[in-house]
């Protein structure tokens, strides 16, 4: 009996030790084509029990892993995919709109220069919030259309954002900086209806 507990111990120790040292943790979901190597000295949250998977919450102090249960109570990178089935988010224009407005509660400013997916048409707006809170946005649109809604509109909306104070924000652009340079979506064919 004891000895099961100090080979389990052991292991335990080998496997924590290994993890440490491999390779940097990837978030990949399937159903959104997203595939996102982890930033170093980030907390990738786990998704909610019983919630759809619609991507990555990152919390970007390890410290504050409550902000897992509390996106906009910490500083965040998020990333988060939908269908595209709405008028209100045809269009790239349209999609940065509507998070700047029903996201963050303001009208979208201009973005710090440079943000962009790499590799991808996209488009980048800041709400500077009440509670010294700022939010960067990043959408882009990509997919094969949905003839049943448009079939000029991807079908597949990303949205990528930075939730972080002023006195943090130059650190936490590094951050969603290295995230937007090495995101990868590929989705697949949208549902059928």
């Amino acid at each position: 009996m004891v000895r099961t507990m100090l080979v389990a111990a052991a292991v335990m120790a080998v496997a924590s030790l290994s993890a440490a040292t491999d390779k940097p943790q990837i978030y990949r979901n399937e159903e959104f084509g997203i595939t996102l190597p982890v930033p170093e000295g980030v907390l990738l949250c786990p998704n909610p029990d019983g919630e759809h998977d619609h991507g990555p919450v990152m919390v970007l102090d390890r410290s504050e892993a409550k902000g897992c249960n509390d996106a906009e109570g910490g500083r965040i990178v998020e990333v988060f995919a939908s269908f595209n089935a709405v008028q209100a988010t045809k269009t790239l224009r349209k999609l940065l709109q509507s998070e700047c407005t029903d996201t963050a509660k303001g009208g979208c400013r201009l973005a710090p220069p440079d943000l962009r997916i790499s590799g991808m048409r996209s488009a980048a707006g800041r709400v500077n919030r009440s509670g010294r809170w700022i939010d960067i946005f990043v959408v882009t649109q990509a997919g094969k259309p949905d003839p049943a809604f448009d079939a000029s509109v991807p079908s597949v909306n990303y949205v990528l954002w930075l939730h972080t104070r002023p006195e943090r924000l130059e650190e936490d652009l590094r951050t969603f900086r290295a995230v937007l340079a090495t995101i990868r979506l590929s989705p697949v064919d949208p549902p059928r209806r």
